[in-house]
């Protein structure tokens, strides 16, 4: 498995690359709105290597308010096509609403759009390679604890467009990164 890491200069080519409503955009550093963000690319037209985004992940990471705490990783890996962004949506759509002050609201209101991760309905894949909503979640964990909670989303194996190798490594790393397997 090869993994490059990911390093910002001047080039357009090398900016952080975010993903919003299915479309990838070129950002210089964290979005003001929370939204996905991806941390490893697959490089497809090159070799099928990977690409891990390290300014990225130490924007996140080293934030002051969570560089001191433990990180939990809630992560979905599976076939391609299967709702993986989609779930990823609710458990979204949860922890925005424990975050808040208001805990009177129900946090699966018919009113509120389902929003976050892309998703979309076809055959043909949505997600590419690793991404992680850019804000973490400070909750408490049974200790009392203050933890950050990261939310994970991966592109989905056995697609048309990936090889074994693609959908393995993907596969892998999520598996590690993940809090819980």
């Amino acid at each position: 498995m090869e993994l490059d890491h990911h390093h910002q200069v001047d080039h357009p080519s090398d900016d952080v690359l975010i993903q919003n409503s299915g479309q990838v955009e070129e950002i210089h550093s964290l979005p003001t709105t929370p939204q996905a963000v991806r941390i490893v690319e697959v490089v497809e037209e090159v070799d099928h290597s990977f690409e891990l985004n390290t300014e990225l992940l130490e924007q996140i990471l080293l934030n002051p308010k969570v560089a001191d705490k433990k990180v939990a990783v809630i992560g979905v890996a599976g076939a391609y096509r299967k709702g993986k962004s989609f779930l990823l949506n609710f458990f979204l759509r949860y922890l925005t609403w424990r975050s808040k002050a208001d805990k009177n609201s129900q946090w699966m209101s018919p009113n509120s759009p389902l929003s976050g991760f892309s998703w979309r309905g076809g055959s043909e894949r949505d997600t590419n390679g690793i991404l992680i909503w850019s804000e973490p979640f400070l909750m408490k964990d049974k200790n009392g604890e203050e933890i950050a909670v990261l939310l994970m989303d991966t592109q989905g194996a056995f697609d048309s467009q990936s090889t074994v190798k693609d959908c393995a490594t993907i596969f892998a790393l999520s598996t590690m990164i993940s809090s819980v397997q």
